[in-house]
């Protein structure tokens, strides 16, 4: 990736978050990446293709880390504490792009938003095996999965809405809180 390509996203990125895809001008991010419209849109062909690649840079990412910890030799229960630190670590890092991620998906084409989707959908799956694990260990309180899978994502997605990464807890111990406040809901005994 260029470097010019890179600017761009880290600006749009940062004001997508702050004023919204609809409250942001291809104006706005150009001047602010130091381009013209025309330069920029060398790189992009659209507004929306900006968006559409800081929505799958930071969901790629976040996929390959969600796979590796799933794969691992570990067991469920330390897999699954694994994934919540993960994620909550990784979303109070990523502010801006857990915000664009959390609000923007409506500002997705069609053909973007089916991706989008079906990336999400990998993410609920891999969340729900793991639960799916536990249960058929005999840890798990009678729940069922999925609906344990959306809580999981709707606790750790709303950081976005109130976390401060410079205030008192840090991502770590955010982290690990969310990992005991998670675990000790779902486990029998917890």
């Amino acid at each position: 990736m260029s470097g010019k390509r890179d600017r761009i996203l880290n600006v749009a990125t940062k004001l997508f978050a702050a004023k919204g895809f609809d409250g942001t001008s291809v104006r706005r991010i150009a001047e602010e990446a130091g381009l013209s419209v025309a330069g920029m849109f060398h790189y992009f062909s659209s507004k929306e293709e900006i968006l559409f690649e800081i929505m799958m840079g930071f969901m790629d990412e976040g996929l390959k880390e969600l796979k590796s910890i799933y794969e691992s030799e570990k067991s469920s229960l330390e897999r699954l504490k694994e994934v919540c630190k993960f994620f909550s670590e990784y979303f109070a890092g990523h502010q801006d792009e857990l915000t664009i991620l959390s609000n923007e998906g409506k500002s997705l084409s069609p053909e973007h938003k089916q991706i989008f989707k079906k990336k999400q959908r990998q993410y609920l799956e891999i969340v729900r095996g793991l639960l799916q694990e536990l249960h058929e260990e005999g840890l798990l309180k009678e729940i069922d999965q999925t609906v344990l899978a959306f809580l999981f994502f709707g606790m750790v997605l709303w950081t976005s809405r109130w976390y401060n990464p410079q205030g008192m807890v840090n991502p770590t111990e955010l982290g690990e809180i969310i990992s005991e406040v998670f675990l000790r809901g779902v486990l029998k005994g917890g």
